[in-house]
């Protein structure tokens, strides 16, 4: 009898130390975030995906991901399909059905995947004024990457945009004169010039475009596994600069 009870014992200590996660992402590369459109590269499957990995392992998590539309992603979050799903940015909407992280009842952004922040590049010396809502001064286009949300935000300013296919592409180009201004990703940008010290660039600000994007839960996994979540918030929040700074450079191209 004893023995049956430590061996049940042991099972209940074993299942509140674990737990299974099915996590919904968007089927639709964010780079450097999160890589590949139907399926996710092993080995740069985005900064993003590799910062969940690491909180699931922290936490004790076995975690399962499943790419999806974004709208059918949604609302399997919302009918209880997925457990979770990231890279999502708050609205009243979806916390009706999804559980973000909080404080003081409004989203810790301290806690947040990212800041999808996109910035201005230009050569030092330039003549450009930007604003946030008007850049003045153009003489060529802005430099894009092909495929990216940038360019919608750029063509809803009435900015005229030159997409190719790479970061450092677009930075041999500004430099060159070739275009007067490349907006990317914050972190892709910088820590691009951080490696390429020849490069006469300095950044603009405010940014085009900034939002956090979050891990959010389904309200019934939230509620039965209120430890997990937080677990995985927490972890979210101490992991992310320093792997994100490890990890960046791996992700420009």
């Amino acid at each position: 009898m004893r023995a049956l009870l430590s061996l049940m014992c042991l099972a209940s200590a074993s299942s509140l130390a674990a737990g299974s996660l099915l996590l919904g992402l968007g089927d639709q590369a964010t780079p450097p975030y999160k890589l590949g459109d139907a399926t996710l590269p092993a080995n740069q499957p985005g900064v993003a995906v590799e910062l969940l990995q690491r909180a699931a392992a922290n936490c004790d998590v076995s975690m399962r991901i499943k790419l999806l539309p974004g709208t059918r992603m949604l609302k399997e979050l919302e009918n209880g399909d997925l457990d979770a799903a990231g890279l999502l940015s708050y609205t009243t909407e979806r916390a009706a059905y999804a559980a973000y992280p909080l404080q003081n009842g409004k989203p810790n952004e301290a806690q947040r995947l990212a800041t999808l922040s996109y910035v201005l590049y230009a050569r030092a010396g330039h003549t450009l004024q930007w604003d946030g809502a008007t850049l003045q001064g153009l003489t060529r286009r802005v430099g894009t990457n092909l495929g990216w949300s940038i360019n919608l935000d750029l063509e809803r300013l009435g900015i005229p945009a030159e997409p190719v296919s790479s970061v450092a592409q677009n930075f041999m180009k500004l430099q060159a004169g070739r275009i007067d201004a490349y907006a990317t990703h914050e972190l892709l940008g910088d820590s691009y010039l951080s490696h390429h010290d020849g490069l006469k660039l300095v950044k603009l600000q405010p940014p085009v475009v900034a939002k956090p994007y979050y891990l959010i839960f389904s309200r019934s996994y939230a509620a039965r596994n209120p430890a997990l979540a937080s677990c995985l918030w927490r972890q979210v929040g101490t992991l992310r600069d320093k792997l994100y700074q490890q990890r960046m450079h791996d992700y420009l191209d």
